[in-house]
């Protein structure tokens, strides 16, 4: 179902581009304020992306594989092959995990 606001016309896919960036540039923010490292992010995009290739997602699949190569190849440029080898690891920062919320004491 599309709506219409004048002229600029809203679409799943223009809403799917605009998350997208978003999630970019939000993840831009956290890797220069060292929250978050490329790596990290590179390992997660790919996990889901795996999830989906599993769930017969393969469209999806594909495209969130290339969000994660182009965060691998940031940085320290680790390679995605590593990352889907260790797919199966957690807690592992150094395989590029997100490392656990810490608790409240």
């Amino acid at each position: 179902m599309n709506e219409k606001n004048g002229d600029f016309e809203i679409t799943p896919k223009l809403v799917f581009d605009m998350n997208l960036a978003l999630y970019l540039d939000l993840v831009a923010a956290l890797e220069s304020a060292g929250a978050v490292t490329y790596r990290q992010m590179a390992a997660r995009v790919l996990n889901i992306s795996m999830d989906a290739r599993d769930d017969g997602e393969a469209g999806l699949s594909t495209v969130l594989e290339g969000i994660a190569k182009g965060f691998a190849g940031r940085g320290d440029g680790l390679s995605i092959e590593l990352l889907k080898a260790a797919r199966g690891l957690r807690d592992d920062e150094a395989m590029g995990d997100i490392p656990m919320r810490p608790e409240d004491d």
